[in-house]
């Protein structure tokens, strides 16, 4: 059996009353539906890992100028200056086949949460 055939439990916590970027998560997941927490905390650690995976300052970079109201723009230009890219340099053809690939393993419960995230990420470059 394979090491990562079982599930994982994880166990973070959050430190509202020192971080306003906890308190800003902590308040973002309340908003959420009881039904769909668990699934975004599993992408959420996923993503970190994406990100980190690429450059290990980004998870930390993004993460400490959350502030409520950042916005995707914010997002790309802060990885475009950490990997040392020239503004724009995300083609739009790389978010075209995000979007065709994620659209073949959307599962139905996630399907409107996932549909918006493809949406808004094609609309960046427009």
């Amino acid at each position: 059996m394979s090491k990562y055939s079982k599930r994982k439990k994880i166990i973070a916590y959050l430190h509202p009353e020192i971080y306003l970027q906890d308190q800003l998560t902590q308040h973002y997941v309340e908003c959420l539906p009881v039904q769909v927490r668990g699934e975004f905390y599993r992408q959420s650690i996923i993503c970190g890992a994406a990100l980190s995976s690429v450059d290990p300052r980004l998870v930390n970079l993004i993460s400490s100028f959350f502030n409520g109201s950042i916005t995707a723009e914010n997002i790309i230009k802060l990885i475009e200056q950490a990997m040392g890219c020239s503004p724009g340099a995300t083609e739009e053809r790389v978010i075209s086949y995000v979007a065709s690939v994620s659209e073949n393993k959307i599962k139905p419960g996630m399907e409107t949460t996932e549909k918006k995230a493809i949406k808004n990420l094609s609309m960046l470059k427009k």
